[in-house]
């Protein structure tokens, strides 16, 4: 005979992924490489070796300047500042047309939005109109309809005058001519 299976019931919900961080380094390394690097990587050599080679390189360069290339930093570095303070003066001039047009622009964006307000009621009062007169283009057929069967009770009132008319003197001719 068949027995039952049990199952856990830590086996039976959803599958469990955990939730410890994975440190999976997704960052993207790219590299500059010289035309001379560039063929001997085409040539074969690992990549780690040639930037390797590279990196010692760049340590056994000398960090010494020239004198004569300093002071060309330096009177640069005072050229800048120099410049630097020019541009701060103009910017002080040029905070009251700054402010101007700040308190322009704020009006300018009060008057769009008494605008807006405006098109708004505006366009409520469209829709109110439009609904008036639809109420009155129905009220004309309605009335449209009531003239025309007005007309058609006088028409047929008009040949029924006509014919009693008509009945009435052929009565009287009888009754004048027989007696």
């Amino acid at each position: 005979m068949a027995t039952l299976t049990k199952v856990s019931p830590y086996r039976s919900g959803p599958p469990r992924f955990g939730n410890r961080p994975h440190n999976i380094d997704t960052s993207v390394k790219t590299y500059q490489l010289t035309p001379e690097q560039l063929e001997r990587l085409r040539a074969g050599e690992n990549l780690d070796d040639i930037l390797k080679e590279a990196k010692e390189m760049e340590q056994q360069k000398p960090k010494v300047i020239a004198y004569t290339k300093y002071e060309e930093v330096v009177a640069e570095r005072d050229e800048l500042k120099k410049q630097l303070e020019k541009l701060k003066a103009n910017i002080g001039a040029d905070g009251d047309k700054c402010e101007q047009l700040k308190r322009e622009a704020d009006h300018r964006k009060e008057l769009f939005e008494e605008a807006m307000t405006e098109n708004e009621r505006l366009h409520k009062e469209i829709l109110a109109l439009e609904n008036e007169i639809q109420r009155l283009k129905e009220l004309v057929n309605e009335l449209r309809e009531r003239k025309d069967r007005s007309e058609e009770g006088w028409a047929d009132a008009t040949r029924e005058l006509r014919a009693l008319r008509l009945y009435a003197l052929q009565k009287l001719q009888k009754d004048v001519y027989e007696s």
